[in-house]
């Protein structure tokens, strides 16, 4: 396996960990500020909800896998 694919998926991998992460931690943390808001969007349209916190959860891990991907100093973390 070639250097690059290992590369390939080890940044997937980050992102998929890091979304999973994260769509736990949303949640939590926009319940903890808005009750009102999070349960009537909640309870409006379910699926839809769900999906919108998955798309914020996997832009952000997209977001900060590329972001660390770059910058050399946070390859350490």
């Amino acid at each position: 396996m070639s250097s690059r694919t290992r590369a390939k998926k080890k940044f997937w991998r980050s992102v998929l960990q890091l979304s999973l992460i994260y769509a736990i931690i949303i949640p939590i943390v926009f319940y903890l500020l808005d009750k009102e808001t999070f349960l009537k969007l909640a309870k409006r349209d379910t699926a839809l909800f769900v999906l919108e916190i998955a798309g914020a959860a996997v832009g952000l891990a997209l977001i900060i896998s590329f972001w660390s991907r770059r910058d050399p100093e946070l390859r350490n973390w």
